[in-house]
């Protein structure tokens, strides 16, 4: 699945969030030379937000999405493939810059 031209601004957010700089040993961003795998997740600089593959209560369903870290309740606040659930823990997401822009693939 490709994120469109339209979601890019979502993509550029989320990016921004999770790169914001402090002094951190996580990796808190995605190079397009490096992929993330169902079960890894990033974790933003200073600790707030986590991003990774879930599955909702009750569901087989995989989503790309970013949480609330530090809340103990999982509290989703963005997802990617909302429409286009995987149905499998083998997803990848990785980022290209084919063209002039940015591509967040899903797979």
């Amino acid at each position: 699945m490709k994120i469109s031209n339209k979601d890019f601004s979502l993509l550029f957010v989320l990016i921004f969030v999770m790169s914001i700089k402090k002094i951190s040993n996580a990796i808190d961003t995605l190079s397009t030379t490096q992929i993330l795998r169902d079960g890894e997740t990033m974790v933003s600089s200073d600790g707030s937000f986590e991003l990774g593959f879930f599955s909702p209560e009750n569901s087989n369903n995989r989503y790309v999405g970013m949480w609330y870290k530090k809340i103990p309740v999982t509290t989703v606040v963005w997802v990617a493939n909302r429409e286009v659930p995987l149905t499998n823990k083998s997803g990848v997401v990785e980022i290209d810059n084919q063209s002039n822009y940015y591509n967040l693939t899903i797979m």
